[in-house]
């Protein structure tokens, strides 16, 4: 093996092992480590190895039982009902993302919804996933409800009502895949996250204080500020719909008229008990071999137009992130990561030593 592989492999093992100390069993720990590792290698290290003290605290509180698996609670062919069960979001989107693969290919498209989830990190994992088996994706996550999450609506100061709502749509391409992932804020809370831990300042325009009032500084948005809907003041409507269609979308997860508990994917500090809340994970897959595509020919069109967006020097959604694990190099984390992932196995080594 050689030495790039055999650090790669030792990354792995060490992030599963933080995570088994955590509570997780092993099967669950390495593919909440491969996400996480997948995340750093497509240049997303806010959803990478920086998410671990957060998982550590919200098991510490409950919000996650790291060795709960979900359940297919209702089974409709292709309409699936999943029960997370508070476990790893990542493991329980996976083991959704494999079934429904599995109901598209069989019946041409598929859809599931998932509740009693926690954070299951970046989205275009999955799409990509997916794509990989040629089928079409949609994906969205989202929590709204008076207090709930971490975004005002769009031309108010009344605090938050909704997360920042991620969509990620995924549809295969001949020689090239096309792969949208982003929240439906002008930043997502990871990368306010990240700038916080780097002590660096935010673009113009991405967050709010508690005040209602512009702020650059990372820090006013953890002192009750909110992120403000993609689109700015110019065109901020047009991502608090989206985001607020992707809590809708994701409110599926709650059909049946059960609570619904968006503890694990949004903040709810500030909601009243009994206020209104809707929220969950909402996946869909289509086949388009269904649509008369048996030869490949929809997948050739995809690649053909993606390719000449490429010729005029566009970048199509999804390629900087292919782009970046295919020229990856370094098999150590970034500094930041290296140093969350070195205190963790410090704590728990202090631990077994007492």
């Amino acid at each position: 093996m050689r030495k790039g592989a055999e650090q790669r492999v030792r990354l792995q093992e060490r992030v599963t092992s933080v995570l088994q100390h955590l509570g997780a069993d092993a099967d669950i720990a390495a593919e909440v480590a491969r996400h996480l590792l997948r995340a750093e290698a497509s240049g997303h290290a806010s959803h990478g190895i920086l998410r671990l003290p957060q998982y550590q605290d919200e098991i510490a509180r409950g919000i996650i039982d790291p060795s709960a698996r979900p359940e297919v609670t209702r089974d409709e062919g292709v309409a699936l009902l999943i029960d997370a069960r508070r476990g790893f979001g990542h493991y329980s989107t996976s083991v959704a993302t494999d079934l429904l693969a599995r109901r598209a290919l069989e019946h041409g498209m598929a859809m599931a919804s998932i509740r009693n989830t926690t954070h299951i990190g970046r989205l275009g994992e999955y799409t990509e996933r997916l794509n990989a088996q040629g089928l079409l994706s949609i994906i969205t996550v989202g929590a709204a409800g008076p207090g709930i999450g971490s975004m005002a609506p769009f031309g108010t100061r009344s605090g938050p009502f909704l997360n920042s709502n991620p969509f990620a749509i995924g549809v295969p391409g001949k020689g090239q895949d096309f792969v949208f992932d982003g929240s439906m804020s002008n930043i997502a809370e990871g990368k306010v996250h990240a700038a916080r831990d780097r002590r660096s300042g935010l673009p113009e325009g991405a967050i709010l204080d508690r005040d209602g009032r512009p702020t650059t500084d990372p820090g006013d948005f953890y002192a009750g500020g909110t992120l403000t809907p993609l689109g700015g003041s110019l065109a901020g409507h047009k991502g608090y719909g989206l985001a607020l269609a992707a809590a809708l979308l994701g409110g599926l997860a709650h059909a049946d008229g059960s609570p619904a508990d968006v503890t694990g994917i949004a903040a709810t500090s500030g909601a009243r008990e009994g206020s209104p809340r809707i929220g969950g994970v909402t996946l869909l897959a289509f086949d388009p071999r269904r649509f008369g595509s048996e030869d490949g020919s929809y997948q050739s069109g995809v690649g053909s137009v993606l390719q000449a967006l490429t010729g005029a020097g566009a970048v199509v959604p999804g390629e900087f992130e292919a782009r970046k694990r295919a020229n990856a190099r370094e098999t150590e984390p970034e500094p930041r990561a290296e140093e969350t992932l070195a205190l963790l196995e410090s704590q728990f080594a202090k631990a077994v030593e007492r």
